[in-house]
């Protein structure tokens, strides 16, 4: 390299004060100008040699330089390990959970040693990573080198949330129906990284699929799913709304508009479950019980009538079940005011004559929420259809979407009929002469 401000110095020549320190800028700037320049000593002040970290045990962090020894910079002084260090990390000393840093401590031997500190400053030794404490052990996935941790920093997107929830392992869009599932699984999709919140910050795991046992949740009552990291890795988690209604007020809250958990921002939530009737999770076409918060997509509900009866029986001015407990009934899951779901439901009366027009006898088909299902219907007189229904002869038909927060939580949604006279709802008699079902199909994001 050729330093601009240097020149040649021959045998006896008197070093004059400008050559010397044209020599002394060349060795501290490499030829920059002092005042546009770092100098060497800083370029060399953060000199580190290749960092291999690794958790060694769920309290331990190990330095692996046998192979290859590392050399650092600390307090303008190089300090080298020439073999594998360790450092173990105590729950008296740590007792809650957070972010601690890994430090590097010279000797006078010129070996350096590790410790572990909770301040980003420490008052010896020079800081060369960092990791996630839960109080009793590294968080598997956590432990990072300074560098990694900064890059991990810029690049982490608090969004990211790469799987779903299903019932079927490995399959995070499953395409049968499935109504007996013992476990919940958090599967891959479109990617393997989930962010999470720790201590202040968002930091991406990697995972496989995780899984959660639902024995021994209440039947037909909506649970939120959380993942959260500790040290034995991440973890599925439930937590149960006590109502089938609406979900209790102070449950989740938003961190960079991520929903968290209210009670611990480390857990994300990741979707609501439930179980059904006979306590197992369901997602089919008459029982989607399975939303996703994140990666939505379309899943088809459908319902029909599959009876032998010619007609169902009535009770005049209240609603009752179409076909009574054979009537077409779907379940469906809404935990969020932003979920995207629609019903549309078919059915036929007796035919109304124009005499009966002129009496104003009617005959109604609606879908009903969670109406009494059982003889003699005790309880529906004021069971309102949902948005709207629709009279009078040939095919009657009605839809529901979702409006408003009455939507939310666990509901049963069911083909309804109503009549102020002795119209009947028509099954197999329309199924003969149309090649159709009464029932009901629509759709949930979930």
């Amino acid at each position: 390299m050729t330093y601009p401000n240097s020149t040649a110095v021959f045998a006896g020549q008197a070093t004059e004060a400008d050559q010397y320190n044209f020599l002394r800028n060349d060795a501290l700037y490499l030829g920059g100008e002092a005042g546009s320049s770092g100098t060497l000593r800083d370029l060399l002040y953060q000199n580190m040699g290749a960092l291999r970290l690794s958790r060694s045990s769920k309290t331990s962090i190990r330095l692996d330089a046998g192979n290859e020894p590392c050399a650092l910079m600390i307090d303008g002084r190089i300090f080298t390990a020439g073999e594998n260090l360790s450092v173990r990390v105590s729950g008296d000393d740590f007792p809650t959970a957070g972010r601690l840093y890994l430090y590097a401590v010279g000797q006078s031997d010129g070996s350096f040693l590790l410790t572990v500190g909770k301040t980003t400053i420490p008052a010896l030794g020079r800081r060369i990573g960092t990791f996630l404490w839960s109080g009793s052990g590294v968080v598997p996935g956590s432990l990072r080198t300074n560098t990694e941790w900064e890059t991990d920093q810029q690049l982490t997107d608090p969004s990211a949330a790469q799987g779903r929830l299903t019932l079927v392992p490995g399959e995070p869009v499953s395409d049968s129906d499935i109504n007996m599932a013992e476990n919940l699984y958090f599967t891959p999709y479109c990617g393997n990284t989930i962010a999470l919140y720790a201590d202040g910050a968002w930091e991406s795991f990697r995972f496989s699929e995780l899984s959660l046992r639902l024995s021994g949740m209440q039947r037909e009552v909506p649970y939120d799913v959380f993942v959260h990291a500790d040290e034995e890795g991440l973890h599925l988690s439930a937590l149960s709304w006590g109502t089938s209604e609406a979900r209790p007020g102070g449950m989740l809250t938003r961190i960079n508009g991520v929903r968290v958990s209210a009670a611990d921002s480390r857990k994300r939530y990741l979707g609501t479950i439930a179980l059904n009737a006979s306590g197992y999770g369901e997602d089919s076409r008459t029982g989607r019980l399975v939303w996703n918060e994140n990666h939505r997509l379309p899943r088809s509900l459908f319902a029909r009538l599959s009876t032998t009866k010619s007609q169902g029986s009535v009770r005049m001015n209240s609603w009752v079940p179409y076909y009574d407990e054979d009537a077409p009934t779907v379940r469906v899951l809404i935990p969020s005011a932003d979920a995207d779901f629609s019903l549309e439901a078919v059915g036929l009366s007796a035919p109304i004559s124009e005499s009966d027009r002129a009496y104003q006898r009617v005959a109604l088909t609606g879908i009903c929420r969670d109406m009494v299902m059982e003889s003699p219907y005790a309880g529906n007189e004021s069971c309102v259809p949902v948005f709207t229904y629709s009279y009078g002869n040939g095919p009657m038909r009605v839809q529901v979407r979702n409006l408003d927060v009455s939507f939310q939580g666990f509901h049963r949604y069911t083909l309804s009929f109503w009549t102020n006279y002795t119209f009947y709802p028509i099954g197999t008699n329309m199924s003969e002469a149309t090649g159709g079902y009464p029932g009901m199909y629509g759709v949930v994001y979930a």
